[in-house]
């Protein structure tokens, strides 16, 4: 196992990342985002994109779905990737803070401009979607900014995720799976520990 440095597991979190990258996995950036439902204190777990922002870890969120509601009102969450190709994961742990405008839009105009048209015309919060319906609200949305830039919805709420427990883990023989986990010390520092496979 590549264990990150103590001094800062964040950047080993991005080495892994890189790596992934570099060697072909597909979609990297793609990780389980798990948060919790304050009324009833119950886990709910959804994949989502991950944009790595100025050494940060940002996502967007549609505030009238479910998790959207959790972190307005819990302000914590975990995030999970694994690389199937390399057999490595880190679990992240922290607490989220919404961005500002400003940022929100930077990072929206990152986003390819299929991908701002879906946002705009999705209803992630109904329970049952008409894909037909859908499919016209697109080609609205496709139609309004034909040519124009694709603003933000602003029910799209962007939030960086600030760690504060990292566990990197890596495949092993006969499930003797090698686990290095940090967390944040009251200094502000980290504290490591080698775990038991």
């Amino acid at each position: 196992m590549n264990a990150p440095d103590i001094s800062d597991p964040v950047r080993g979190l991005f080495d892994w990342l890189a790596a992934a990258r570099d060697r072909g996995e597909p979609d990297p950036q793609t990780a389980t985002l798990a948060t919790v439902d304050p009324a009833f204190a119950k886990p709910s777990v959804r994949t989502i994109n991950v944009q790595i922002d100025n050494d940060t870890l940002v996502f967007f969120v549609n505030a009238h779905t479910g998790k959207g509601q959790h972190l307005q009102w819990h302000p914590y969450a975990a995030l999970c990737f694994f690389w199937h190709g390399l057999q490595q994961q880190v679990n992240i742990e922290g607490v989220v803070e919404a961005l500002g405008d400003v940022e929100a839009d930077h990072l929206w105009a990152q986003r390819s401009r299929e991908s701002q048209l879906t946002a705009r015309s999705s209803e992630q919060h109904a329970v049952f979607g008409d894909p037909d319906a859908f499919l016209e609200r697109r080609e609205r949305e496709r139609e309004a900014y034909d040519f124009e830039r694709v603003p933000r919805p602003e029910h799209w709420v962007a939030y960086r995720l600030v760690p504060t427990r990292l566990e990197f883990w890596a495949a092993g023989w006969h499930r003797l799976h090698p686990r290095r986990l940090f967390e944040r010390a009251p200094d502000g520092g980290w504290q490591s520990a080698v775990q038991e496979p």
